[in-house]
């Protein structure tokens, strides 16, 4: 079977062939239909002439086994990987759209706020990977794929490594692209997570202006020029750029690793912060006309371009008069954008009067115009202002400020009166913050928030701060470490298990079992045989999984004629001397035993009347999931 020539084939009997959609120096990736979960996915086939090159096949088994372990929204998923019989393949998630190459190609320039969104969905995919120990290592807008909603998913994860404590140097193989990668990566240099993070700052930058930080002459020059130049900055290349998001571009270019941002999270924040977005969200608050109609600018020009590039394939003769119309719309599209810029200004946010009001009540009253109350906080005696209520504040009352600024505010002492001054209780339990404030006259208030780092339950800022002289019974202020409520957990594979086994298997990650359903299977009594959400979906922590228990097979059995097929394990190169290897086909275990390392593969024999779903695991880790037909 010829991997470039695979349309109309059927590979294990599952995946049809549909078209090719791409092909490159080491694999050919087809458009497939799964029949066993009717749907499209995308299959990548290592091409003939590299199946005999023993390093070539260990470079794209170890892409399948670094994306296999990532579940993340920005990430094209690994379904099924084929490292035995005629072709070596991975199957993996298809994404309907262009890639972000394409798509800057024929848009040119990207307005701040889309490109700032579209580097925050790059840099979250990043994050995924990082935390996993996992260094993409060929970040660029090629290998970034853009669905027709907008959403951006990294792939290609071919050259990545596990990043560790020892050094990793990159080797003229494994370069990626000279305008992407960083300064180190050329040199042959220490790579680790910051040599992703310029590489995202590169595709940043041409979202920005159309252009790359480096260009011309050949792939050494271009690398030679970032060891010995410093870039030009975005903002001169295009002026129309907002100072911070100039400056969190330059920052991510460094051509020095700790001058850069160390960790794919902090840029994210910094971007977050310029285009108004939270952890929870990437959707804007869309709160005035300026930012409403270049969102419909945004849209309605993706959509342009898709519909054109549709259209082209079935009449080119008409792309000349597409592309004057798309131009035309595209102009009338910026000029509605710009009149709206001009008229409505920036997006700022009018400051409430917040005298005479408790800290709670000022608290309350900003967070519901996207503003905050500084921890900053003054106190002053006074004649004329209760106890506890606020004197004065900066900026002052009806003042516009952006979005998240930080409001100071002094808060009245009342009268002349003994002053207690205020301890630090940072970095302890509340309880203890407590025990000890009680003690001096003072009373607290628990605020939580999610601190990245901190220990759940300990005490990471107070206001009024240590020192400050406050009369007897006043309320500080505690702000206390507490859980993110956005953590994300990846679903384990519960099908094949019991209701007691699931509920462990879930309860180990922090999730719980939801709805129990009942129905009639082949499979064994009390077996799972489905699970809602699927497996290594990402969900909220403490979000439930419902499930549907086997009841048997409550018809008539018939007997039936049982086939036998040999299924072969192979044992890791890097595993103990000694693995524990268990199959599970159709939800019963039908192998669980100890083998020797030097055995180098296990043949178990499958026996079933139909197609068996078989899943492998070795020292407990699934190693392979697949169905073996018996048609």
């Amino acid at each position: 079977m010829n991997s470039d020539y695979l349309v109309g084939k059927v590979l294990e009997n599952r995946y049809e062939i549909v078209e090719m959609i791409g092909s490159g120096g080491m694999a050919t990736v087809y458009k497939a239909k799964c029949r066993v979960l009717n749907r499209y996915v995308a299959i990548k086939v290592l091409k003939d002439a590299l199946k005999y090159d023993a390093e070539v096949v260990k470079k794209f088994n170890a892409e399948a086994r670094a994306s296999a372990g990532l579940s993340h929204p920005n990430i094209v998923q690994v379904y099924d990987v084929s490292e035995k019989g005629e072709l070596d393949y991975i199957v993996m998630e298809y994404v309907d759209g262009i890639t972000l190459k394409e798509y800057i190609a024929k848009m040119g320039n990207l307005d701040y706020r889309e490109a700032c969104s579209f580097a925050i969905q790059i840099g979250r995919a990043l994050e995924c990977a990082h935390k996993n120990h996992i260094i993409h290592r060929d970040i660029k807008p090629h290998n970034v794929l853009m669905t027709r909603d907008g959403v951006l998913k990294v792939t290609d994860f071919g050259i990545a490594q596990a990043a560790s404590s020892e050094t990793i140097v990159a080797g003229h193989n494994n370069m990626g692209s000279v305008h992407y990668i960083s300064p180190e990566q050329g040199r042959g240099g220490y790579i680790d997570e910051r040599s992703d993070i310029y590489s995202l700052g590169v595709v940043l930058y041409e979202m920005l202006t159309g252009k790359l930080p480096f260009d011309g002459g050949n792939p050494v020059s271009i690398a030679m020029m970032k060891l010995e130049k410093e870039p030009q900055d975005c903002r001169i290349v295009n002026p129309t750029i907002p100072d911070n998001v100039g400056k969190v571009t330059m920052k991510a270019i460094s051509k020095e690793q700790h001058l850069r941002y160390q960790s794919a999270q902090e840029m994210v924040s910094d971007l977050e912060s310029i285009v108004g977005n939270t952890r929870a969200s990437i959707e804007r608050e869309e709160t005035d006309d300026i930012y409403k109609t270049n969102r419909i600018a945004d849209k309605e020009t993706k959509e342009l371009y898709y519909m054109r590039k549709e259209k082209s394939r079935h009449k080119e003769n008409n792309g000349k008069v597409t592309m004057t119309i798309f131009l035309i719309l595209l102009g009338l599209i910026i000029g509605v954008g710009t009149y709206f810029y001009m008229a409505g200004g920036r997006q700022e946010y009018q400051v409430p009067d917040l005298t005479n009001m408790t800290l709670e009540e000022a608290e309350e009253s900003l967070e519901k115009i996207g503003l905050k109350l500084s921890e900053d906080i003054e106190y002053e005696e006074s004649e004329e202002v209760d106890e506890d209520l606020i004197i004065s504040q900066k900026p002052g009352a009806n003042q516009y400020v952006k979005k998240n600024r930080k409001i100071k505010v002094v808060v009245s002492l009342g009268s002349e009166t003994e002053l207690i001054k205020v301890p630090d209780v940072s970095d302890i339990t509340f309880e203890d913050a407590q025990v000890q404030l009680e003690k001096l006259g003072l009373k607290c208030k628990k605020i939580e928030k999610f601190e990245d780092g901190k220990e759940i339950g300990i005490v990471v800022s107070q206001s009024p701060k240590k020192n400050t002289e406050v009369p007897e019974g006043y309320t500080i202020m505690l702000y206390v470490s507490a859980e993110d409520e956005n953590e994300q957990v990846v679903v384990p594979k519960i099908t094949g298990y019991t209701e007691t086994q699931a509920k462990a298997m879930l309860e180990e990650v922090g999730l719980v079992v939801g709805s129990v359903d009942k129905a009639s299977s082949n499979s064994q009594q009390g077996v799972i045989i489905a699970q809602t959400p699927a497996a290594k979906t990402g969900v909220v922590k403490g979000s439930s999984v419902n499930i549907t228990v086997s009841s048997g097979n409550e018809t008539e059995e018939k007997p039936v004629q049982m086939q036998k097929k040999t299924f072969t394990i192979t044992i890791p190169e890097d595993a103990n001397d000694t693995v524990r290897v268990k199959v599970v086909a159709n939800g019963k275990v039908i192998h669980d035993k100890n083998h020797q390392k030097s055995e180098g593969t296990v043949d178990i024999e499958v026996q079933s009347s139909k197609d068996a779903s078989v899943q492998a695991y070795i020292d407990g880790n699934l190693v392979v999931d697949k169905v073996i037909s018996f048609n």
